[in-house]
């Protein structure tokens, strides 16, 4: 597992369905929830890859955003 990145960082506000408040500043081990509706075939990969991982679901999720934007090394999540 890959080492939890320290310090701090700032979340910029961002349309999520609510009208748009301010940035916030948190911990690198903030955790911090998204909701998102997804289509159900791809909900359907990320499930199968959580249960053949044996990871949770979070977990798999965390690891293919953190992939996709090029920052495996910060993917770890406990």
């Amino acid at each position: 597992m890959v080492e939890r990145r320290r310090g701090r960082v700032v979340i910029r506000s961002a349309r999520t369905g609510r009208p748009s408040t301010r940035d916030r500043v948190l911990d690198a081990d903030d955790v911090v929830r998204i909701d998102a509706r997804i289509p159900a075939y791809l909900a359907e990969h990320l499930y199968d890859a959580a249960y053949e991982s044996g990871r949770p679901v979070t977990a798999v999720l965390v690891d293919l955003l953190a992939s996709a934007i090029g920052r495996e090394d910060e993917a770890a999540m406990g």
